[in-house]
């Protein structure tokens, strides 16, 4: 599929898609959290492009920020089919070869930014070696909150210390890992904003630029409904209620200040604007 791509002032955002694949209704609502809005069995019908009758349409996107003088990746997606997320789902993701088509090598990124530790935002942040895992960005530094990081050290699920070992120490050992927790500006008009709740180190990335403001939502929504129900309690969060209150100030924002809004998995664009028809808020694409 085509890259979607946004050129603001002197900067180019590219959606760059890693996986786009189906997930069954009853693990992404699994009751742990609250009921969707009318219901699983309406969402196929009020959201055709996005569920079917027992499945949600999962898309995973990437973005790619070209700046005059640094190229930054934002999320690393699901990775190859033996990564954590690819070994649950079955499938593996596309980024590097998507990469290659746009003419980026792993060693041209000057800074990933990981919006959280959820292992379909940070699958291809390693590559396997003679000497062990390494970051697959040899020359980038890697953004991440530290409470992610603390969070993700403090699981001892099998998998998830698998997944730590493979996805996350690498980068610390490598001295690659940038653990800062202060909102700050990475370079000229891009700069991280912790927006916790899906995780407890989540982080939103604002870039200001030609008189325009892109917001990368990282996962502060997952669903359209969460666009006109931002109390929606999401079992995916680890703390539902904190991420509530953080989707709900940070939409406000988005829609009474016209930023842009990038997504990773909310269609019908990874790119698009918050507009209001008959009272909803819907996302148009950019």
């Amino acid at each position: 599929m085509p890259a979607a791509t946004l050129t603001v002032g002197n900067v180019e955002i590219t959606a760059i898609l890693d996986v786009d694949t189906s997930m069954p209704l009853a693990e992404v609502f699994d009751g742990s959290g609250d009921p969707p809005p009318g219901g699983s069995e309406s969402l196929a019908a009020r959201y055709p492009d996005e569920f079917t009758a027992d499945g949600w349409h999962f898309r995973d996107h990437c973005f790619l920020v070209r700046m005059p003088t640094r190229l930054t990746l934002i999320d690393t997606g699901v990775g190859p089919p033996d990564s954590a997320f690819g070994r649950w789902l079955g499938v593996g993701g596309t980024l590097p070869d998507e990469l290659a088509a746009l003419g980026v090598m792993p060693d041209d990124v000057d800074d990933v930014i990981l919006t959280h530790v959820h292992s379909d935002h940070t699958g291809w942040n390693t590559t396997p070696s003679s000497s062990g895992w390494v970051p697959r960005f040899s020359n980038a530094r890697y953004h991440l909150h530290d409470a992610d990081v603390a969070w993700m050290r403090g699981l001892v699920d099998e998998e998830d210390v698998r997944e730590f070992a493979e996805a996350i120490a690498p980068l610390e050992s490598a001295g690659q890992l940038d653990t800062s927790i202060e909102d700050r500006e990475l370079s000229p008009g891009l700069s991280l904003r912790h927006a916790p709740g899906h995780t407890p180190g989540h982080r939103c990335v604002l870039l200001d630029a030609g008189g325009e403001r892109v917001l990368f939502a990282g996962d502060l929504l997952h669903f359209t409904f969460q666009l006109n129900d931002p109390g929606f309690r999401s079992s995916g969060d680890d703390d539902p209620e904190e991420g509530s209150r953080t989707r709900a100030a940070w939409l406000g924002r988005v829609e009474s200040e016209g930023l842009t809004l990038a997504t990773a998995h909310v269609p019908p664009s990874p790119i698009g604007r918050i507009v209001r028809e008959g009272g909803q808020r819907l996302l148009r694409r950019r």
